[in-house]
């Protein structure tokens, strides 16, 4: 059995983070968290040994990691032999080559992936796609492969085969959007949600009312977090994208999948 469980996460709309904490749950054991989602905490290293689990999450932009996970992994986390788990959450489109990014990076930063998992979020451009989840059914599935993480690690740890988590190599190439920023439609209130939430400091503490579009990622985490519904992505670029998948990929229901 591990000594000590971390979850390691970013998670700009709060859903990866309810999926590995329901995780955490049916492990059955105390654990610690490193959450990286916003800036001031992605300057210190993280060094992991054979003593520790880490369930590692992250969002799925494009069909891959967001490129703000993958370098805060690359320059901050080590491990030593460290058995881990990984997961890519998306919303109810795919989650491609996520998953096999995460293995092989990890890999090079010394950690065996032993499992993963490909849990749902509600999607982060729209409501209507992917709508309240995790939900209740999403976060039991979750603490099932909680349940069944533990019980791995009560035997030798090994890491999987390649080939047994799905995905491309090369991965989907990241590419690049038109810069854009969220806009204040009504009733701000000058509270800040949006100040302290943002994962890049795209917006401006003083007037939360602009914000740097070359700096946002379009996470929406300004969006679904401010309590009166005052932000939105108003550009026609965004507004296209948001038709583009309500078109291509709001139904049907995607379901969780593990890989053990």
């Amino acid at each position: 059995m591990a000594k000590k469980v971390t979850l390691v996460y970013f998670s700009s709309t709060k859903t990866t983070k309810k999926n590995l904490l329901a995780m955490a749950e049916g492990m059955g054991c105390p654990f610690e968290t490193v959450d990286f989602t916003l800036p001031a905490s992605r300057e210190r290293d993280v060094c992991f040994g054979e003593g520790d689990f880490v369930i590692f999450g992250s969002p799925v932009y494009g069909g891959v990691m967001p490129l703000l996970v993958r370098e805060y992994l690359e320059k901050h986390i080590s491990g030593n032999n460290t058995p881990c788990a990984i997961v890519a959450v998306y919303g109810n489109r795919h989650f491609d080559d996520c998953l096999v990014e995460m293995e092989d990076l990890l890999t090079e930063k010394g950690f065996l992936v032993t499992a993963a998992a490909a849990c749902l979020g509600e999607h982060s451009y729209t409501t209507q796609i992917a709508t309240g989840r995790p939900d209740e059914s999403d976060l039991a599935w979750a603490k099932e492969f909680g349940q069944k993480l533990q019980e791995k690690l009560t035997g030798p740890v090994q890491a999987l085969e390649k080939g047994v988590i799905p995905g491309n190599r090369p991965y989907k190439e990241r590419k690049p959007s038109a810069p854009m920023a969220p806009v204040n439609t009504n009733g701000c209130i000058h509270c800040g949600n949006c100040v302290r939430n943002c994962p890049v400091g795209a917006i401006d503490a003083k007037d939360p009312g602009k914000a740097d579009p070359e700096k946002c990622i379009k996470c929406l985490s300004c969006v679904r977090l401010c309590p009166l519904g005052s932000k939105a992505f108003t550009a026609e670029g965004f507004q296209a994208s948001v038709a583009w998948c309500l078109a291509n990929f709001k139904e049907p229901r995607k379901e969780p999948v593990a890989f053990l």
